[in-house]
């Protein structure tokens, strides 16, 4: 009876913590309700696709960082566990800035390609591809929010994560109701806005301000958690700052080219066709991505060596030690 009670004083504040951040989207929903006809839409579709990044890095790092992170806290071996952590949040890191940048600069192609087919118009891409992008802006916070909060159910303190996530719940609702009524009642900052996202003459340009509010509060979340780690268990590294600066330098690289050959690629490929806008952004994608490695290669990245390393090991592998020939 006392392991149940354990179990259960254990997992309510994560319930807890969950549906606050549940509750919050289904009020950023609900305002959307009240905007434009296919709000709800343009608002449901850009989370689901920024979902996919989050779910392939940020989900699967902190999973599979979790089983390791309980057994070396039970064992008391606190500097390792923090190793992993802070070796979780360096790839993390890693792979989230320039994914970030990417998922800006190809937005349109991105939702084009997915979505564009059926009644899904032109302007619906341009409102969806905005509000993906200001989805993206927090990605690394969605991603490190993930690696927090598991590292803190591994040392068995549920209550510090349940607390950041109801009031980063709370910020998002403020956010949302703040920024949607600044959007509606000052002309400038929705000029700004608008010509930023390249979304201006568009109507219902409003519900952007709800992935905006979104954003905000998972980077509030995220620096609060991220303050409390500290906190706890020592200040971080030089590597992670090190890591950050790489990365970002490597971000810029992919974006800056990526948007230089989608100009170039604009003439090359029919845009009209769903052939043409896979190949526009997959091949701009795809030679930002080698600029970016080719960068970090200059740099001598840490990342890209263990990456570098894992692969050659995969599918280079060594030639196996054999017996002298004496010896068969």
């Amino acid at each position: 009876m006392n392991v149940i009670k354990k179990v259960a004083t254990t997992s309510l504040p994560r319930t807890v913590g969950l549906s606050a951040n549940h509750i919050a989207l289904l009020v950023l929903v609900s305002l959307a309700s009240g905007m434009v006809e296919g709000s709800i839409t343009i608002f449901n579709l850009s989370f689901n696709l920024q979902s996919v990044p989050l779910s392939i890095i940020g989900v699967s790092y902190s999973v599979a960082a979790f089983p390791t992170l309980a057994r070396l806290f039970s064992g008391n071996k606190i500097d390792k566990f923090k190793k992993n952590i802070l070796t979780a949040m360096r790839h993390i890191m890693f792979w989230s800035i320039p994914i970030l940048v990417l998922f800006i600069v190809l937005r349109a192609q991105i939702v084009r390609t997915i979505l564009g087919s059926g009644q899904f118009g032109w302007s619906d891409t341009m409102l969806t591809a905005a509000a993906l992008a200001l989805f993206a802006v927090s990605l690394v916070a969605q991603s490190l929010v993930l690696l927090f909060v598991r590292g803190y159910y591994a040392a068995g303190n549920t209550k510090k994560p349940l607390i950041v996530n109801v009031l980063s719940s709370v910020f998002i609702v403020i956010f949302a109701y703040w920024l949607v009524g600044l959007f509606e009642h000052f002309e400038l900052f929705k000029y700004f806005i608008e010509s930023l996202l390249r979304v201006g003459g568009l109507s219902g340009t409003v519900v952007l301000m709800l992935p905006l509010a979104y954003s905000i509060g998972m980077s509030i979340n995220a620096g609060m958690l991220l303050y409390l780690f500290k906190k706890d268990f020592g200040k971080l590294p030089a590597s992670i700052e090190l890591t950050f600066r790489h990365s970002f330098y490597g971000a810029v690289i992919m974006g800056f080219v990526s948007y230089q050959f989608l100009q170039v690629f604009d003439d090359i490929f029919n845009l009209d066709t769903f052939l043409g806008i896979f190949s526009q952004g997959f091949f701009s994608g795809l030679l930002g991505i080698i600029a970016g490695i080719l960068l970090l290669r200059i740099l001598g990245n840490k990342e890209v060596k263990e990456i570098t390393r894992a692969l050659h090991t995969k599918f280079w592998m060594a030639r196996p030690v054999a017996p002298e020939t004496e010896e068969l």
